[in-house]
């Protein structure tokens, strides 16, 4: 179900062509009473022929480069760390640009795609099933085991239990761990379905051994399709013990080397030939140059939306404030045009109208198309005229602009609209947490997985901690059976272990949302990815933690 903008359809067909084909072999595990008979997807990922094998592609990174290139360690959580990792680490999974859905890489299948695969013990707790792809191995020929992903499941519980933050705080109820070849079984003291999200990459046991599993990975094999050059740190060539092949049995990766390139202005970097491929902010400044450029956009999982304020702080900035009332949200819903804005503002973001709990698919929200005729009916119902402030932040140009074209809309109406920017720090450390707004719009980061939903559920929960950021259903006019009604799915979703179950709540409570109106999705921020059509080739950009190196095994230099 694919909403986004239609220029994006290259990049769900590169995507698509990327799928792994239906072929598959069954295996099984001896000697123990568990259940491990599982399908296992054939090794393959599709993509045209190659041209043939060498070359070396340049990545252009405006991060920090990491000095160590560890993910339990707190120096490899930014960007520039997830782009090199992605070359070397085994990872679990790798995450669909444009469903945000989790796809097994180094696994034959995710627990929740897996029957069977998640048990609900006596006590309370669950056990997990994992099973790792037959023919995954090390850069050292070591095969990839069910012993290396218990042993990453105890080392992330220990790192969670010490505080670490780049681990998911799930993880530090791991009680209990047990593997059998490439089979891997961990325990959850607390049920919830975000360990998935946490177990994202497996650890080398074998080379780690005693060591701190955090520390320095100089010595570790790669479980990717490259590994480090000893004498250059941003340099990755081959990994030949790589397990991957295409479908036509060519062993992955097509490319010999990739370099990483710290870089300041992507476009400058671009047009001079000094990397070939780089996220870029705006595109419009590209020099050319006889160079073959193609730019993509692709969203990411920062949601950009508008909350109404219930709060006292309320009145500070707009005694009239009307938001008690349903009918003054719904001409504020029906009032937005999403295209209209974009173009007007210049802000290159997805006009396709999201949702907050579900951010892929179709949108709750599509009951509110930009209605100006509605809107004035709704409107009036109201004794007065109403005024509304709009509250953001002002350190960017995206959303001053943005806020311009809103208060326009509602002027338009004959809403007595002004706009309140202040500075990021004021706005994030005052104006919300005390809730002095009326209406503000600010961004969440909503990627569609466990633990994501989990945390807009609790950060939109009218009696959870640290309830609704708007004081939405707590104590007001606004508290009604369907405020409670989404406090509810808040705590039994945390505890929920079966995948249907869980979407069947969330899916009642964005319904619950879009109905109630405490909040109105916007858009999907987007990223721009530049890559050099001549020089590389099978790009697919990646908007989400994956990051635009996620298919790197199947980028080829042309004429190679």
């Amino acid at each position: 179900m694919n909403r986004f903008a239609p220029t994006l359809l290259a990049v769900a067909l590169l995507v698509a062509a990327c799928t792994p084909d239906d072929g598959g072999a069954t295996t099984s595990v001896e000697g123990t009473d568990r259940d491990t008979t599982t399908t296992v997807a054939a090794a393959t990922t599709t993509t045209a022929p190659p041209d043939g094998y060498g070359g070396t592609v340049r990545v252009g990174l405006q991060a920090e480069v990491p000095s160590v290139l560890n993910p339990l360690d707190p120096s490899a959580e930014g960007s520039g760390g997830i782009a090199i990792g992605n070359a070397v680490w085994a990872m679990v999974y790798d995450i669909d640009p444009m469903t945000f859905e989790k796809v097994p890489d180094s696994v034959i299948g995710l627990p929740t795609q897996t029957a069977g695969a998640i048990e609900v013990n006596d006590d309370g707790s669950i056990t997990v099933q994992y099973q790792v792809h037959p023919d995954a191995r090390w850069s050292d020929g070591i095969p990839i085991s069910g012993a290396d992903l218990a042993f990453t499941a105890e080392a992330m519980r220990d790192e969670a239990l010490a505080g670490n933050p780049v681990v998911p705080d799930v993880m530090a109820s791991v009680s209990e761990t047990d593997s059998l070849e490439k089979v891997a079984w961990i325990t959850f003291a607390e049920p919830s379905l975000a360990f998935e999200d946490a177990l994202r990459f497996i650890l080398p046991s074998h080379a780690i051994g005693d060591a701190d599993p955090a520390g320095d990975v100089a010595g570790w094999p790669s479980g990717g399709p490259f590994q480090a050059d000893p004498n250059d740190p941003l340099r990755f060539e081959r990994n030949d013990f790589y397990w991957k092949t295409d479908a036509a049995g060519n062993r992955l990766p097509y490319i010999d080397a990739l370099e990483f390139i710290p870089i300041g202005d992507p476009a400058e970097a671009i047009s001079a030939s000094a990397v070939d491929v780089s996220e870029i902010g705006d595109p419009s400044f590209l020099v050319t140059s006889g160079t073959q450029l193609v730019v993509e956009a692709v969203p990411t999982p920062i949601l950009e939306h508008l909350t109404f304020g219930f709060s006292e702080g309320r009145s500070v900035v707009n005694e009239t404030s009307n938001n008690d009332v349903p009918d003054y949200r719904r001409a504020i819903a029906h009032s937005i045009d999403r295209v209209a804005i974009l173009e007007a503002s210049g802000v290159p973001w997805d006009p396709a109208m999201p949702g907050v709990l579900i951010p892929v698919g179709a949108s709750a929200w599509d009951r509110y198309p930009l209605n100006e005729s509605l809107a004035r009916q709704l409107l009036s119902t109201l004794e007065e005229t109403p005024a509304a402030v709009l509250a953001s932040t002002a350190n960017a140009s995206e959303r001053p602009a943005i806020a311009a074209e809103l208060t326009d809309a509602w002027d338009a109406l004959d809403i007595d609209a002004s706009e309140d920017l202040q500075d990021s720090v004021l706005f994030y450390q005052t104006a919300l947490p005390d809730g002095v707004f009326d209406i503000g719009m600010w961004a969440w980061i909503n990627d569609g997985s466990y633990g994501s939903v989990l945390g807009m559920l609790d950060y939109f929960s009218p009696t959870g901690e640290p309830g609704s950021f708007s004081s939405w259903g707590v104590d007001g006019p606004t508290a009604n059976e369907a405020s409670e009604r989404f406090s509810e799915i808040a705590d039994l979703a945390r505890s929920v272990v079966d995948p249907a179950e869980f979407w069947d709540l969330i899916e009642e409570a964005e319904e619950i949302l879009a109905d109630q109106l405490p909040l109105i999705p916007l858009f999907h921020r987007t990223i721009h990815v530049v890559t050099a059509s001549n020089r590389v080739d099978g790009v697919i950009p990646n908007g989400t933690s994956s990051q635009n190196t996620w298919n790197v095994e199947i980028w080829q230099v042309p004429g190679e």
